[in-house]
């Protein structure tokens, strides 16, 4: 009687295993309706900011909802982990020659492999949930990254408005060459350098102009738009500051709150456990409990415990050990292999944001001399001391200046997105 007792609240105890038990998350991760709310649909018919760039990035790109959508898989599994198998029912019944009544065999067995190795399931779910996490929140600062730098490669599109005023004033070179020629002051080799000279900045300003439309078309695509005819860029190209941070805190951030940190060290974590539930002797033998009822043709009813055991002949599980043992080396040395790289990655793009600064400097202070030139020259041409040409070649020179700065403070901007993928920081 205590043995039939104890069999008819077992079927009790595996069911309320069975049931689905949510867990909090085990890291921090945004939730849909938390990135909805964060990143609110924006407009993108008013001048473009970095800043602006992400949130239209992040609220309007369909790969954004992918990878949200990719959080509820995750949770998903991670439930699906804590379940356990459904229990399985035989039933037979058998009709003697002799005739009579029927005979009845009915069976059900439930997997104690799965019952008791639960936990460890879900410790390593729970492990896959980080990882998962961690790399959906590498695509989304990726998101914002690019997002970032095609916004920076579209603002620099100044090069197209400098080209233009080299033009003008290689028109009006050539047109004032083309005078001299005619009343003989000057040759007609001269007056065909000045136009080779037009021809080449012409077809300069072609190249850039197919490299604008191809640089918004990129932007648009970064920010999940269908057309690029709805961004309005700002016309001069956008300063920002980023804090200059000490190497060794720089890497120490970095180590700290890179998403690819996280993944690797949950990688490590899942092998772990993985290592528990595919080892040891209750994964050789896989026992399953059940119940086993029994009815004679004559009537008779038979009732009691049902146990299976694999018997580990060919299969002692050396080769599973092996496995995860390797796989266990391989996820070491892998995140000691990023960790190297993390810490090089801050480096070099610290030092990159250093030079990229200095050369900003440099520029501005060009671009300053170059204009008191062209003041200067301003002056001496309304006093009679140059002439035409020579105003031209100080107009020249002082483009090329705004050039040299423009291109600093492009690479700069492109400084400062490295310098926050190397961080791992939120784009901004």
């Amino acid at each position: 009687m205590n043995a039939m007792r104890w069999m008819t609240g077992l079927p009790l105890c595996v069911l309320s295993a069975c049931m689905p038990v949510r867990e909090a998350p085990p890291i921090d991760a945004p939730t849909r309706g938390e990135a909805s709310a964060e990143t609110a649909m924006v407009a993108p018919d008013e001048p473009l900011t970095a800043a602006r760039a992400v949130q239209i990035a992040l609220s309007r790109h369909p790969e954004v909802q992918a990878a949200l959508a990719r959080l509820d898989v995750i949770e998903a599994e991670r439930v699906q982990a804590g379940l356990l198998r459904n229990p399985m029912l035989t039933l037979m019944a058998m009709k003697p020659e002799s005739g009579g009544g029927f005979a009845v065999e009915a069976g059900w067995m439930q997997s104690l492999f799965d019952l008791l190795t639960r936990s460890r399931r879900v410790a390593r779910a729970d492990a896959e949930a980080r990882r998962d996490r961690a790399e959906v929140a590498m695509r989304l600062l990726e998101f914002g990254y690019a997002a970032q730098s095609a916004f920076y490669a579209v603002a620099a599109d100044g090069r197209r408005r400098l080209l233009q005023s080299e033009l003008a004033l290689d028109e009006e070179a050539l047109s004032l060459q083309a005078r001299w020629t005619q009343r003989g002051l000057s040759s007609q080799a001269a007056l065909l350098e000045r136009q080779v000279m037009r021809d080449e900045r012409a077809h300069r300003l072609h190249e850039a102009e197919s490299d604008a439309a191809r640089a918004r078309s990129l932007l648009a695509e970064r920010l999940g738009l269908a057309s690029a005819q709805s961004l309005v860029l700002a016309e001069v190209f956008p300063r920002s500051d980023v804090s200059m941070l000490a190497a060794a805190e720089a890497q120490s951030q970095a180590l700290a709150q890179r998403p690819e940190i996280a993944a690797s060290a949950a990688e490590v974590d899942r092998i772990a456990h993985e290592r528990r539930i595919e080892t040891g002797r209750l994964r050789a033998v896989e026992p399953e409990l059940g119940l086993r009822i029994e009815r004679d043709a004559d009537g008779m009813l038979m009732l009691g415990p049902d146990l299976r055991l694999a018997l580990p002949w060919f299969d002692r599980g050396q080769a599973r050990a092996a496995r995860v043992d390797a796989l266990g080396r391989e996820a070491a040395a892998r995140d000691e292999a990023l960790r190297r790289r993390v810490v090089l990655e801050v480096e070099r793009a610290l030092a990159l944001l250093v030079h990229a600064a200095q050369a900003v400097d440099a520029a501005e202070r060009h671009r300053a001399r170059a204009v008191q030139a062209e003041a200067l020259s301003e002056r001496l041409y309304r006093s009679g001391g140059i002439d035409r040409m020579a105003l031209i070649a100080t107009r020249r020179s002082a483009i090329d200046a705004e050039r040299q700065l423009l291109e600093a403070r492009a690479a700069w901007a492109g400084a400062q997105v490295d310098l926050q993928r190397a961080l791992g920081s939120s784009v901004r």
